[in-house]
């Protein structure tokens, strides 16, 4: 009986929890990366819809506050919180240096040519911001940035060509670097990728552990499908394969986005349907695995030192609406488990991200 016991108040002490905690300075859209050693960076964004900042912190694995946040922008309010799906992206490069992207504030009247703006963080020091999208027109849906941590940083986004009229006009660009963000290559379009993009949802990108660089998003070849799909590539972004991943019969934009996530020779992607959010491994047999009920959007993915994954998203959230946060454990496997919750707390123009503490346990931002 006393085994018993032991082995029962084992197995409590180890369950896995999941800790709410809101993003700091009531700040939305926050994004996280987390290095090897489980130290965490952090942005989001702070001030008014149309002009806001983009703040960044970090924290180091064991730490349970964050460090004095800096404005990234050099530009003031050159960034774009309304809408939900445009704010910053962030990715870990080579030796400690952080990148950021996010959609810029268009000049009033002058919407077609808004620009993509890029930053590097170095020593916590950001350089000043450049625009990346000369060259084409009409940014919309929030862009994505990808490194590798050998020096290659892989930004991407999809816009019209100077003479596109359509959202089948669309395509996906990217610009490529070598030189850990010193230098970017000209926008050009993604070599295999489909044309027609849904012009208000984002899309996402991961240099994954398997050397595969993926970007999840939403093809609109065709009015009434809005189908989420995915691009490979195998050769640092100079070519891709697409295939589709989960069909949307639907002839309007639905103002969505996307997660991925890279664990080993695993990659795992999250995104909504017709307000469920799903879930699929992408490198073995595509199996959408639905994991909500009905209005949930804006998915994020985490993972622990266990293998297992939180899922969380958005409930009841629209144009200028707030909602609730929702959230699922998957286990090592990628089965759901008994663990999922609802709580208030998602505000306007936000949504959630997670990640893993030093314990396996999971810090869900809101």
């Amino acid at each position: 009986m006393k085994i018993l016991a032991f082995l029962l108040s084992f197995s409590l002490a180890a369950a896995t929890e999941v800790k709410l905690e809101p993003v700091p300075e009531h700040g939305v859209q926050p994004q996280v990366a987390v290095t090897a050693d489980g130290a965490v960076h952090l942005v989001y964004l702070t001030g008014e819809a149309g002009g806001a900042d983009v703040r960044y912190s970090h924290r180091g694995a064991n730490d349970t506050a964050w460090s004095a946040p800096i404005t990234v922008n050099s530009t003031p309010h050159s960034a774009v919180a309304m809408g939900t799906i445009r704010g910053a992206q962030l990715a870990l490069g080579k030796s400690g240096s952080v990148h950021v992207v996010w959609n810029g504030a268009a000049e009033k009247g002058k919407y077609a040519t808004a620009p993509l703006c890029y930053t590097r963080l170095e020593n916590g020091v950001p350089a000043p911001q450049r625009t990346l999208n000369t060259g084409t027109i009409n940014l919309d849906g929030g862009a994505s940035i990808a490194a590798d941590g050998k020096g290659g940083v892989f930004v991407v986004w999809h816009a019209s060509p100077p003479e596109g009229k359509s959202e089948a006009d669309r395509r996906i660009y990217l610009c490529r670097s070598q030189d850990d963000g010193a230098s970017f290559t000209a926008a050009a379009p993604a070599k295999g990728a489909p044309p027609g993009v849904c012009p208000c949802c984002s899309l996402k990108t991961l240099a994954g552990a398997d050397g595969v660089l993926r970007v999840l998003f939403r093809n609109a070849s065709a009015k009434s499908q809005r189908d989420m799909t995915l691009l490979e590539s195998r050769d640092s972004a100079v070519t891709f394969t697409a295939k589709p991943v989960h069909p949307w019969p639907i002839a309007a934009c639905p103002m969505s986005n996307a997660a991925l996530l890279s664990s080993g020779k695993t990659a795992r992607a999250a995104w909504e349907t017709d307000g469920t959010v799903f879930t699929a491994t992408l490198t073995g047999k595509l199996e959408p695995l639905a994991l909500s009920a009905g209005q949930a959007r804006h998915p994020a993915l985490a993972i622990n030192s266990r293998g297992e994954t939180l899922v969380t998203w958005s409930i009841g959230t629209g144009w200028q609406r707030g909602g609730e946060l929702g959230w699922v454990l998957l286990d090592a496997a990628g089965k759901p488990t008994a663990t999922r919750g609802t709580a208030p707390g998602v505000p306007v123009w936000g949504h959630t991200a997670a990640f893993a503490n030093a314990a396996g346990d999971f810090i869900l931002l809101h």
